[in-house]
């Protein structure tokens, strides 16, 4: 949210308070003794309270400053006396102050001093007289005084305190007393500059409002510092006086739990309530909780126990009570004994972060000129996280050109003392050494590896990895990501690493490349070392990177440079370097190995060394050394405990000399060895399961010795360019899932047979010849990568595929037609033809296959029974499309959704759109690259428009025609979007106030990659309603919610409703010359549900736009690729 429209505490209903209490009295009756005994003891009572005489300074317009102070205040208490409607000021005030509660939902207390309310509702006694009055003076203002009426009797309808014939003083008391618990003080601050969670409180905030037996506790998880507090304190503020209770109780973990019981009995019972033992409070807290609406806010649970201190049983909570609990545990709610809602708080966008940063670095939204390079470092070094962006922008604010250059290069070493503490805690209540070590290890040595690879290497050491992953998982420290690889947030990562520098005294992880450059040539001995990386090209690229900048940055770079060049000259001595293109490699001493015994994870990439490696590391789990300078791995190397090897871009020739044993050996990862020659013999690597030689460009024989490898899971082999046979003894691999082999240009032949074994998975080939019999034997997936040609393989249709495939990938094929006998593999999953230019249709494919490419297939004109997932960008030619769905979906389309649709074939020329339709419902998304292109979608007078967009406004339905009953709507939506990141949504919520219920639906935005930017994304969507859909009628009240999900942004939202006889006499073209549906049933089917459409698109809808049609079944889409 940008900064100054987010409002903090009572922000949401008292904007702008600067008064807490405002009081409205008769001065002559009650200023010297009522009113000012209440004053006094409202101050008294620390309430900030405006009095006209204390406050407004002689001079001034009292107008002006009496109406200023009412919208300032929180609470108005008005004094009703005997001849308080003698002044004409006092009614006007009144009239000031009903009207603000009518507009901010503020807090009007009447106090009846010396009257009665009915005197006040009816306007008698004394009222009566003072009326009679003010009419002959305001005779020709007959409206003001109407207004005066009207404001006593709403005023005095409301509860208030009557004093009666009882004691001043105690009346006074308990007015205070009333006004301090309408005050609350459990109003929590929440960040000025609370930026890009809109949405997410939003969302939250319909949940609360849903009355419905639904979830009663929401579960916001997330690292820490990354916001789940500030926006659970929001959300709090904006809702906790819709509920008969309320309570917030912080910092769960390292409070007592009888504490927070009776802390959480006092916020709901507004009283103390002594409590001796957990399961006491469990009881009081079961007692308080069944006949009361409560909201309940629980921050920073740590465990489940602690929750079920507080909450044993869901059902013990009042309907419509509410529980939101923050956590960094992931995994608090595992089990199936509660209905809860789970919400991920993710970190902030790219954007987002930037502004948040700018507003407190330079207190404005975006950067100063020349900062913004040096704001841009230090928010991707953020990578999103609110604490860390406002706390290091707090202590750069004001600051000159040398802190700021200070602090970056300061900041990828030494994490923030506030951020890290805040972040340390997840670490610090990791139960037991071994999630701590697995942390540290991940964080230092393997974050961004594959994660089963990880498993294998920290199996090695201590068995559990996986379990233990998961955990890490759950308490939000580690992610795995869509490559299945471990990711974890760069200040969580930082974090680690920072914890592990603060055990230096203990040497056990060195991951700093320059700190391991130090070790390595020093002499301070690291017996308990557990792992070291360095890598020298990333050392000395530090050190030497160009940079084109200004001429200020360029001196800076040279000191650099000047430091570094004495630096090396300092370590080397003079000694020989060994020189690269772009770089210097020094040579170290193995004697550093003496220094670490025991070291189990060692990363040595583009490190020398000289001399006898004897004293090589012998308890080593997982070795990476890229760019091995040795022709042969060295004698004297004992690796009989290593997992995984990786030697990448090693200048290996023969890899061993003689036949290694490495007994526990599972990853040999040799890839980019363009020397290598032939493999080592395997037959002391029996428990390899992942073999990878690729890119080993003059390898020209595989070891016989293979066959021994009967664990092998995976061997990729590709782009061995050399290679022109695999060994025979390869037919006895009975575990090998994935052969790759793609790239092996001179491989001539395939001569073995693989005998048949269901595990098998993949085999990735290029230009092989290879027989009929193999191909059908075949006990992988396969696939035929883009350079393998028809002239190259047998004709396709001779042969027959094997029928356990899951995914067949053909891309860049040049046939014609797919075999008819593909329908019948009935194991298949996945089917990519992508860029194959030449084919012209497709067959039945099978039934259950998920996903289908046909993307840059030119020559496809039939596409034939698709029901799956299907990309299809650039099917220029494609006019026809059959798929099972049902024939209501064409014939019940309105007219009014085919002139939308004509509309945007005749206004659309260098757009694109999408148009997505199922089930009675249509969406057309319009991507605009230029502003004057913009579609007209709606007239005025018909649509309900919210140009100035804020998430959620709300409206009463006008009357319809008669007789027409609302059927459904169209909703627009227009958004903007800053970025390419995949697949979008809206979701939105149009919520019938009057009845509860509520319509939920989601505009879609693909993944479309353009090569101009996008200017806006206009959405239409139609949506009849029907079935268990709810209603809305005359005079309903209606609000819409909208929660984008991506890097959108809503700009304007209208909604248009449609009743049931509109548009039948619309001048329109027929549904038939926009899309021609032809009912296939001449056949014997008696299931009438589902009939085979076929539909023709005709040529002027082809145009130049992307277009996606969903079915029961799945989606198909396609898109040109001209803009």
């Amino acid at each position: 949210m940008a900064a100054g429209k987010y409002k903090e505490s009572y922000s949401s209903r008292f904007p702008n308070c600067k008064y807490q209490v405002f009081l409205s009295f008769r001065g002559e009756d009650t200023r010297k003794n009522f009113t000012d005994h209440l004053y006094t003891t409202l101050v008294q009572a620390g309430i900030h309270t405006f009095r006209d005489d204390n406050e407004i300074r002689r001079g001034e317009n009292i107008d002006f400053e009496l109406q200023k102070a009412i919208q300032q205040s929180k609470i108005s208490i008005i004094v009703f006396s005997k001849n308080y409607a003698c002044s004409r000021w006092c009614l006007d005030e009144l009239v000031m102050i009903m009207e603000r509660r009518r507009t901010t939902s503020s807090i009007v207390f009447p106090v009846f001093y010396d009257v009665l309310p009915s005197e006040v509702r009816n306007q008698t006694g004394s009222f009566a007289a003072a009326f009679v009055e003010q009419e002959k003076r305001f005779k020709e203002e007959m409206e003001r005084v109407n207004g005066w009426r009207i404001a006593l009797k709403e005023v005095a309808d409301l509860a208030g305190m009557v004093l009666g014939d009882g004691y001043e003083a105690q009346f006074v008391q308990s007015i205070v007393e009333n006004v301090s618990k309408n005050l609350d003080p459990k109003i929590f601050h929440v960040p000025l500059h609370f930026i890009g969670r809109d949405a997410l409180v939003q969302y939250i905030n319909s949940w609360l409002q849903d009355g419905s037996h639904g979830a009663a506790i929401a579960l916001l998880y997330g690292i820490g510092g990354v916001g789940k507090t500030a926006i659970a304190k929001s959300v709090f503020n904006q809702n906790y006086y819709k509920f008969e209770g309320k309570s917030f109780l912080s910092n769960f973990r390292s409070k007592d739990i009888v504490c927070l019981q009776r802390q959480l009995l006092f916020d709901i019972l507004n009283k103390t309530v002594e409590i001796n033992d957990p399961d006491e409070g469990i009881l009081k807290i079961k007692d308080a909780l069944c006949c009361r609406r409560t909201l309940i806010v629980l921050d920073d649970v740590d465990k489940r126990d602690q929750f079920n201190k507080i909450i044993v049983m869901q059902n013990w909570l009042c309907k419509g009570s509410k529980i939101i609990v923050t956590t960094r545990n992931k995994g608090l709610f595992s089990g199936n004994d509660i209905e809860w809602v789970r919400c991920k708080i993710e970190p902030l966008y790219d954007e987002k972060s930037l502004e948040l940063f700018s507003w407190n670095a330079f207190g404005q939204a975006d950067p100063v000129d020349g900062f913004v390079e040096d704001s841009w470092r230090i928010v991707h070094h953020c990578n999103g996280l609110p604490l860390a962006l406002g706390v290091i922008g707090s202590s750069l604010s004001g600051k000159g050109r040398e802190i700021w250059e200070s602090a970056l290069q300061q900041m990828e070493v030494i994490l923030n003392f506030e951020v890290q503490k805040v972040l340390r805690i997840s670490y610090d209540f990791l139960d037991g050494d071994y999630p701590k070590n697995l942390f540290l290890d991940i964080a230092c040595f393997f974050n961004g590896m594959d994660v089963d690879d990880a498993v294998r290497i920290l199996d090695g050491l201590d068995k559990g990895a996986r379990f233990g992953i998961d955990n890490l998982i759950d308490r939000c420290l580690v992610e795995i990501n869509s490559d299945q690889r471990l990711w974890m947030h760069q200040l969580v990562r930082d974090m680690g690493r920072e914890i592990a520098r603060q055990e230096s005294p203990k040497c056990q992880r060195i991951w700093h490349h320059g700190d391991a450059f130090t070790f390595l040539k020093g002499t301070t001995d690291a017996e308990k070392l557990r792992g070291l990386t360095i890598d020298m090209h990333a050392l000395m690229e530090y050190h030497y990177a160009e940079v084109v900048c200004t001429d200020s940055m360029v001196c800076r770079k040279r000191r650099r440079l000047n430091f570094f060049q004495q630096w090396l000259s300092d370590f080397f001595d003079g000694r020989k370097l060994q020189t690269g293109q772009t770089s210097l490699f020094p040579i170290l001493s193995t004697d550093a190995f003496r220094k670490m015994p025991d070291v189990k994870f060692l990363q040595l990439n583009y490190t020398n060394f000289h001399g006898s490696f004897e004293h090589f590391p012998k308890n080593l789990i997982w070795l990476c050394w890229h760019g091995l300078s040795s022709r042969s791995i060295p004698n004297h190397v004992c690796l009989e405990k290593l997992v995984v090897l990786d030697l990448s871009r090693s200048c290996l020739v023969d890899a061993w000399k003689g036949k290694p044993f490495l007994p526990k050996l599972k990853i040999l990862d040799l890839r980019h060895s363009r020397d290598l020659i032939r493999t080592p013999d395997f037959s002391g690597l029996l428990a390899l399961e992942k073999l990878i030689l690729e890119d080993c460009i003059r390898l020209v024989q595989i070891h016989e010795s293979i066959s021994d490898l009967q664990r092998l899971l995976i061997l990729n082999l590709r782009n061995c360019t050399s290679l022109m046979e695999l060994p025979e003894e390869m037919s006895r691999l009975n575990s090998l899932q994935e052969l790759v082999l793609d790239g092996c240009s001179n491989l001539n032949s395939l001569n073995m047979e693989l005998e048949h074994h269901q595990g098998r998975k993949l085999l990735q080939s290029d230009g092989i010849v290879a027989s009929t019999s193999f191909i059908s034997s075949l006990p992988f997936k396969l696939f035929f990568p883009s350079r393998f040609s028809a002239r190259k393989m047998l004709r396709f249709t001779s042969f027959s595929l094997p029928c356990f495939l899951e995914r067949l990938d053909l891309s860049g094929t040049t046939m014609r037609f797919l075999p008819e006998s593909i329908k019948d593999l009935g194991l298949l999953r996945h089917l990519y033809l992508r860029n194959c230019k030449m084919l012209q249709a497709l067959p039945e494919l099978p039934s259950h296959l998920d996903s289908l490419d046909v993307s840059f297939c030119y020559s496809l004109q039939r596409l034939a029974n698709s029901n799956r997932w299907t990309e299809g960008d650039g099917c220029d030619h494609l006019v026809e499309f059959q798929d099972p769905i049902k024939q209501e979906l064409i014939q019940k389309f309105d007219s009014h959704m085919f002139r939308i649709m004509e509309t945007v074939c005749a206004q659309i020329q260098t757009s694109r759109f999408q148009i997505l339709f199922a089930h009675g419902s249509f969406d057309v998304v319009v991507y605009v690259f230029d502003e004057e292109k913009k579609l007209r979608w709606f007239h005025e007078d018909k649509w309900l428009i919210e140009n100035e967009f804020v998430e959620n406004f709300s409206f009463k339905i006008s009357s319809p025609p008669p007789a027409h009953r609302i059927c459904g709507f169209n909703l627009f939506i227009s958004c903007v979007t800053s970025a390419y990141r995949g697949f979008s949504y809206v979701y939105i919520e149009i919520r019938n106030n009057t009845s509860g219920r509520s319509f939920l639906c989601q505009a879609f935005v693909f993944p479309i990659r353009y090569k101009r930017d996008v200017r806006e994304i206009q959405s239409l969507l139609h949506r009849k309603l029907g079935g268990n859909d709810p209603t809305f009628d005359n005079g309903d009240d209606v609000s819409i919610s909208v929660r984008p999900h991506g890097p959108i942004q809503v700009r304007t939202i209208g909604i248009r409703w449609l009743h049931e006889e509109e548009g039948k006499d619309d001048d329109i073209q027929s549904k038939d010359e926009v899309i021609n549906a032809h009912n296939s049933s001449d056949d014997d089917d008696d299931d009438d549900a589902a009939h085979v459409a076929k539909v023709e698109i005709p040529s002027h809808l082809l145009r130049n736009y992307y277009c996606g049609f969903r079915t029961d079944c799945g989606w198909w889409c396609f898109r040109r690729n001209s803009v």
